[in-house]
């Protein structure tokens, strides 16, 4: 009795799992059957977006219709270029950039179509219960991409600005800020707009520059508060080579900065003196000789730096004196310098950092130095045992050389003396130090002249005459 009743339930099971089974093979074959059916169609699955639009029995072409009604007018037209200086905004047809929307609708099409029925069926039971959205992409020539960079580099692209000082005529000081400046990383850049580009909502992309920060930055001029010393020397502008040569010079030595400490070279800073540095040939003193030479002129942007240094009571480490007196400044306060041979140096031995000013004004070369407030000293530039000398001249017989004529060989000039003293002063009034900087001697040079001393050449005799007379008229010549 219960060995039958094991059977009867035995057979129920099966006639149950058969019927699952039946029921299952039945509902895979009209799934089989629509899916076929699907494939058959030219729309797209259902529960399948574009970018977020519904798309779902839509044919390819209803589709982009729809996406290009719906969709591509909620784009940004533009994307903004964001750089640390500011923004630019470029279309995104500048940039080379399209839409791929035919690729999303036919990514779209291919879904429940591959992997033949199994994967058709597949498609179908997973879209029953999950929703698929095909996102649209973009691509940008990379040709059109790059030139566009380069004019947005052109645009953005900046040169660092230094900070300035400005002078006032009653030697007030100014300050204007620096600014950084930036240049446009145009391959890194590149990288990174192709990468955004892809996503056609993207609005705004960040760009890789490489910031410039200025030679002088405001920082670097906290503690320029007054002028310390100013001094100038007079030029002749119409020596144009000289003048050239004076306003490279200075050019350079302007807005040199010296941190506490720091030593200065006029020959470093203004370099060598060669035509491709685009000095010029103008006067120099050589061996006691006035000639030219490439770079002339720059012995007066050393004397007027030299002053200035005095004035604001720096260490000088390096000074040489002229060979002669120059016209420019007093005897005993020029410099000379000769690139790799004679030099001029100082140190900034005051507490804080200190800006060198220097330029040309009308007839006169000037430089300034500008510092802290309470690095203000009062100096005094004393020339003690100053003289002058004339030349002796010295003639020379010069038998070459007819009796009574002369001739100058070489020029002679006057010497002299000076001994320089300096003396420091506070605000107050009390003297701190007092140096004797120097003394020069400028030596004269001789006067050399050639005096002649060859005889004159004895002129001819004059021929007698004979004092025969002309022929008379009538008379018949002498022929041959």
């Amino acid at each position: 009795m219960e060995h039958n009743r094991s059977r009867a339930i035995r057979k129920g099971v099966l006639i149950a799992l058969g019927i699952i089974i039946g029921l299952l093979l039945a509902a895979v074959a009209v799934l089989a059957i629509a899916v076929q059916r699907f494939q058959a169609t030219n729309t797209i699955a259902r529960n399948v977006t574009i970018a977020g639009v519904a798309v779902a029995g839509l044919s390819p072409t209803e589709a982009q219709s729809v996406l290009q009604t719906q969709w591509l007018p909620s784009l940004p037209t533009e994307l903004e270029l964001t750089h640390p200086n500011g923004s630019y905004s470029v279309t995104r047809e500048e940039l080379g950039a399209a839409v791929l929307v035919d690729q999303a609708v036919d990514q779209a099409m291919q879904i429940g179509r591959s992997g033949g029925i199994i994967g058709g069926i597949r498609a179908q039971l997973w879209l029953w219960c999950h929703p698929v959205d095909v996102p649209i992409s973009a691509w940008a020539d990379q040709h059109q991409l790059r030139a566009a960079l380069h004019k947005v580099a052109e645009e953005i692209n900046c040169e660092p600005v230094d900070a300035e000082i400005r002078v006032t005529d009653d030697d007030q000081v100014e300050k204007v800020p620096g600014k950084v400046g930036i240049a446009l990383q145009v391959e890194e850049s590149l990288a990174i707009l192709q990468e955004a580009l892809a996503d056609p909502r993207r609005r705004n992309v960040e760009l890789s520059v490489v910031a410039e920060p200025p030679t002088i930055s405001t920082e670097d001029l906290a503690n320029i508060e007054v002028v310390l010393s100013s001094y100038s020397t007079p030029f002749k502008p119409w020596k144009r080579s000289r003048t050239h040569n004076l306003r490279l010079a200075m050019a350079r030595v302007n807005k040199t900065v010296l941190q506490p400490g720091e030593e200065f070279s006029l020959n470093e800073t203004v370099g060598p003196r060669l035509s491709q540095a685009g000095y010029r040939n103008a006067p120099i003193f050589r061996e006691n000789e006035v000639v030219p030479e490439i770079g002339g002129g720059v012995c007066q942007v050393a004397s007027t730096t030299y002053n200035v240094a005095l004035l604001a009571n720096l260490e000088i480490l390096e000074r040489d004196h002229h060979s002669r007196i120059v016209d420019y400044c007093p005897s005993g306060r020029d410099a000379t310098v000769y690139y790799g041979q004679i030099d001029l140096k100082f140190k900034n031995t005051l507490n804080h950092p200190i800006l060198i000013l220097g330029g040309i004004e009308d007839n006169r070369l000037w430089a300034k130095i500008l510092g802290k407030a309470e690095d203000d000293y009062d100096v005094k530039l004393i020339r003690t045992g100053v003289s002058r000398f004339g030349h002796d001249t010295r003639e020379i017989p010069d038998p070459q050389l007819e009796a009574g004529k002369r001739v100058v060989e070489t020029e002679g000039h006057g010497g002299g003396r000076a001994t320089l003293i300096r003396e420091v002063y506070s605000k107050d009034g009390e003297l701190l130090a007092r140096q004797t900087m120097h003394s020069d001697v400028y030596p004269a040079q001789t006067k050399v002249v050639r005096v002649g001393t060859k005889e004159p050449a004895a002129e001819p005799a004059e021929e007698e005459s004979t004092g025969s007379s002309p022929p008379t008229a009538g008379l018949t010549p002498a022929t041959e």
